[in-house]
């Protein structure tokens, strides 16, 4: 218990130190799409460096974990590592331009899939790896139809937080209920979890709260997402978290819904995509939104915390 409280205290310490520091540097911000310009013109400007602040703490502060050689550290270091680089790139792509646009998706996509692929082998490396799934019912063997599983599974979590990110505190709220989850599944299959992140991630929502002085960029979702993921795999919870993230699925399944429809119908199903942006543009408050959004992904939290236990 103290190595969590020490972990928890000084990513988050870092955290604030890290955002500070950043926060005094002078560069480019965000760019708002001209659709959610009538309602987020005041976020023009507002830089994008939360999500760096948070990765390095919880790099650094892991750096030092005592367990550092347990396969349940390491490898979730390594894949925010990667992971993060990658959100990173398409910042600086989008900074670059000074637009919206960062990298070209099916760049993206492709770096992502690498970044996956590197993760597997990794795990593959350890005990930790199991080709099954693992179900309230029972478990599933696939064998090698696993590893594409995996992959998706990862590219999944990573895109899915990067598309819940979008108004003030939501994704990184959304996310908080998943990382207590991840915790609490380790706790109960007897291993020593992480609290990095959990703390820099307390600290990010402080300066990230409504209105925000920075955003977390694709470097934090990308830093969130794959470590959720790679989580559910070496614990063996991949449908488990994949309930207590019901959210980040209905996030996602707005957006391709939305591209569906307009690429083979010619019209919207929604006035914009993702779903937290359609209700931001009928006139819902945005406090109300994520209010509302971070207190459904704490329901279903809770709901899988009641079956695994």
């Amino acid at each position: 218990m103290p190595r969590l409280l020490i972990q928890a205290a000084s990513s988050a310490a870092l955290t604030w130190f890290f955002s500070l520091l950043l926060l005094r540097r002078r560069g480019s911000g965000a760019v708002i799409k001209e659709e959610l310009r009538d309602t987020q013109w005041s976020k023009e400007g507002t830089p994008v460096v939360g999500g760096i602040a948070f990765t390095l703490a919880t790099l650094v502060t892991t750096l030092f974990d005592p367990l550092l050689t347990d396969p349940l550290i390491y490898i979730p270091l390594v894949t925010i590592l990667i992971f993060s680089l990658i959100g990173f790139a398409d910042d600086r792509a989008k900074a670059r331009s000074a637009s919206s646009d960062g990298l070209h998706s099916l760049t993206k996509l492709a770096l992502q899939a690498v970044g996956a692929a590197l993760v597997l082998l990794l795990i593959a490396r350890t005990p930790y790896l199991d080709t099954s799934l693992t179900l309230p019912f029972g478990t599933i063997k696939l064998g090698l139809a696993y590893y594409p599983f995996a992959l998706i599974y990862i590219l999944y979590f990573v895109n899915a937080v990067n598309i819940t990110d979008g108004l003030d505190s939501l994704a990184g709220g959304s996310s908080m209920p998943l990382l207590l989850l991840v915790a609490a599944i380790s706790f109960r299959q007897g291993h020593m979890p992480s609290l990095s992140l959990v703390g820099a991630l307390s600290v990010f929502l402080i300066f990230n709260a409504h209105p925000a002085r920075y955003f977390m960029g694709d470097a934090g979702s990308h830093t969130l997402g794959s470590y959720i993921a790679v989580h559910a795999i070496l614990l063996k919870g991949e449908v488990l978290i994949l309930l207590a993230g019901a959210l980040f699925l209905v996030e996602l399944a707005s957006s391709l819904i939305q591209i569906v429809s307009i690429r083979r119908f010619g019209h919207k199903v929604f006035t914009i995509a993702p779903l937290h942006h359609a209700y931001e543009l009928k006139g819902v408050g945005e406090r109300t939104i994520v209010r509302r959004f971070v207190m459904a992904s704490w329901v279903c939290g809770a709901l899988s915390l009641i079956i695994l236990w």
